[in-house]
């Protein structure tokens, strides 16, 4: 009967270890290893909360499984309630697609649309979006080189392929334009990227875009992908 008090608790632990595992392990997809890993967290508030009510009901009526109820609630809700209180007060916006440039925005090749779930935001959507990556990703800007428009597209190119995680896919020197993949280390997570370098006055122009191929929100991923690209081409 005790055991049944600990239900939750294996129930969590081994969607916390099988979900990760088996998404880095290529046995499942990436988005149903992480689905494991949410199902584990929704499971610690639900039961951590109806746990943590059962022992104090159990304190102040002197129930003999008041102890079993404690030691019931306390792994689901040191793993439910943190995350979710995380999650709450997070300021990341939750959209999964970011670009340097919202007024003439890069489009990926119909290759790359056909592969990903995730497809473009269109009116009011597009809208909310855009302004909250103004809001929340202000830095994210487009790249001026002071190279020549060949110059800046090698250096882009080189600089793509030696992202960690990326994986150029295509690079057209003609029409300035590169298509990556990043693929995330853990899950496996791919998303795309598409880079767009142009004459800018007496120097170039690199703009980049970076859309997460499933999910929702992408917790940042993007923008700190495109800022990342950002710092290492202006480095050289």
């Amino acid at each position: 009967m005790e055991r049944l008090w600990l239900v939750p608790t294996f129930v969590i632990l081994s969607f916390l270890a099988i979900g990760p595992l088996a998404a880095h392990f290529r046995v499942l997809a990436p988005l149903a290893g992480f689905g494991l890993l949410v199902l584990a967290v929704l499971i610690g508030v639900v039961f951590g909360i109806a746990l943590a009510g059962a022992a104090a009901f159990a304190s102040v009526t002197a129930k003999p499984w008041r102890r079993r109820a404690v030691r019931g609630a306390i792994v689901p809700l040191l793993v439910g309630v943190p995350v979710m209180a995380l999650v709450t007060t997070s300021k990341v916006p939750p959209i999964h697609d970011i670009s340097t440039d919202l007024a003439d925005r890069l489009e990926f090749s119909p290759a790359v649309n056909t592969a990903s779930p995730n497809k473009d935001y269109e009116g009011p959507d597009r809208e909310r979006v855009d302004d909250m990556q103004r809001e929340s990703y202000p830095t994210v800007a487009p790249i001026r080189l002071t190279l020549p428009p060949a110059d800046a597209f090698e250096r882009a190119r080189k600089v793509a392929a030696g992202m960690p995680g990326w994986e150029v896919t295509q690079a057209d020197p003609q029409a300035g334009r590169i298509e990556a993949t990043a693929t995330s280390s853990f899950f496996h997570f791919v998303d795309d990227l598409v880079i767009r370098v142009r004459p800018d006055g007496g120097g170039s122009r690199v703009d980049v875009r970076s859309r997460s191929r499933v999910g929702v929100g992408d917790m940042g991923a993007n923008a700190k992908r495109v800022l990342a690209y950002t710092a290492a081409l202006q480095a050289g």
